[in-house]
Parts: C-alpha cells; structure tokens; sequence
C-alpha cells in the first residue's frame, strides 16, 4: 500500500513545483523592475539636484535636467512630467526622514532635551549628510531654491505646505502631552509656540552655519535656548 501511495504523493510535489515556477519567475521580474525603475528615478533626482543648486529652480529646464542625467527628454517624463513632480518626489523624501527624526522624541522623558536633538538632527540631516552623490550640504541648499520658488508657486507651495504641516502636527502633539503633564508653561498658544519654532529652525537651516565652519556642538546650546525661553519647562521637568 506504502509503494503505490508514494509515487502519487511525489507525483504531487512536483506538480506543485511546476505551479510555483511562473509565479517565482513573475515575482523576480517585476522586483527586477521595480528596482531599475528606483535607480532611475534616483539618476534622475540626483541630476535634478545639481540642477536646481547650480541654475536656481526656474533657472534649470527639464532639458538641463535631461542632460545632467544623460537621458533623453522621452524617457525622464515617463518619471517625472515636470519639475514640480520631481520636487515632490524629493520633499516625500525629506518628509521620511524629518518623520523618523520627531519619532525619535518619544524616546526622551525631557521636551527640552527632545526638541534641541530635533534641531540638531535636522540640521545634521540637511547640512552634513554623506549619503549619496553631491555636496554634503545639498539638501540645504536645495531647501533655500525650493523655499523661495514656493513664494511664487502655488503647486510648489502646497507640497511644502504638506510637508511642514505634518511636522506641525508631531511637534504639537509632544506640546500637548508635556503640557498636561505640567512640564512646560509656553509664552503663547501651542500653535504659535509650534510655528515660531519651525521657522527659526529653518533659519537655522537656510543659513546653513556648518557649510561656514560652524561646528554641529555650537548649535546646540541655540537650540536649547530657544526650546526654553518659548516653553519654560517648569520645576516639575527640572526635577526629573
């Protein structure tokens, strides 16, 4: 009985592994895809990049971009239609990463201490970061140019907007729940506690103090200042 059961049940097996044979190729073919698609929506950010710091976000056409990426013009729209695709494409990434930043926050029980690592994280981010290609100081530079185009461009001014509001967001929350625990005693309302923060941090960043020799440590005591003087943490945080 054993004998005859046998051979059906490997007879099963391998038509099982003949089943799985399309969808493995399928599954690799598109992760091949996907993966050669990421490259060149990379090649093309990078040349996009370089771009917008050497000739200004209006000064750079897309056929500048083209060129800096060694594309033709056909094949970069079939990623990017336009400048302002390409800039929301990198603020989504700036996004991620300011997200993983204010994640951070959760793990210091001081507000004071939590928002000075924020700006100096930020700044790290933008101004000293040696990942990738280009200066290291690209994505601050590029934060000036994408910052005063937003000035005159609505579509550009949205995907900021949605940019610092989720920001806005994170930092409030973290207010609040210092603020009910009797930690902070704000000079103002938390929204305007929140906006004024995020503006002198941009500043900070768009005056770009590590590209002029100004070293990470010394921000950090203009952090704090600025955390304390606009929530004036209490005894209760001193304490802690």
């Amino acid at each position: 009985m054993v004998d005859h059961v046998l051979p059906k049940q490997a007879a099963n097996i391998s038509a099982d592994a003949a089943d799985d044979e399309p969808r493995c190729f399928v599954a690799k073919l598109f992760g091949k895809r996907a993966r050669n698609r990421e490259a060149q929506e990379e090649r093309i950010l990078t040349a996009a990049m370089n771009c917008f710091i050497r000739s200004g976000f209006r000064g750079a056409s897309m056929n500048e971009i083209c060129s800096e990426a060694g594309m033709s013009p056909g094949a970069l729209y079939r990623y990017f239609p336009s400048k302002e695709a390409i800039i929301e494409k990198i603020a989504a990434t700036h996004r991620q990463q300011s997200a993983e930043i204010l994640a951070r926050m959760s793990q210091s029980n001081n507000i004071v201490d939590a928002i000075t690592n924020v700006g100096l994280d930020h700044v790290r981010k933008m101004s000293m970061n040696d990942e990738g290609p280009g200066p290291r100081d690209s994505s601050a530079r590029l934060f000036v140019e994408v910052r005063a185009e937003s000035m005159r461009n609505e579509s550009v001014a949205a995907i900021c907007e949605l940019h610092e509001g989720l920001m806005r967001e994170e930092l409030l929350a973290a207010f609040s729940a210092a603020k009910e625990r009797g930690e902070i005693d704000p000079v103002t309302d938390l929204d305007l506690a929140v906006a004024s923060l995020a503006a002198m941090g941009e500043g900070i960043i768009m005056r770009n103090f590590p590209a002029q020799g100004v070293p990470l440590e010394a921000l950090e005591p203009v952090f704090r200042a600025l955390a304390v003087g606009l929530l004036r943490p209490t005894k209760s945080l001193a304490n802690k």
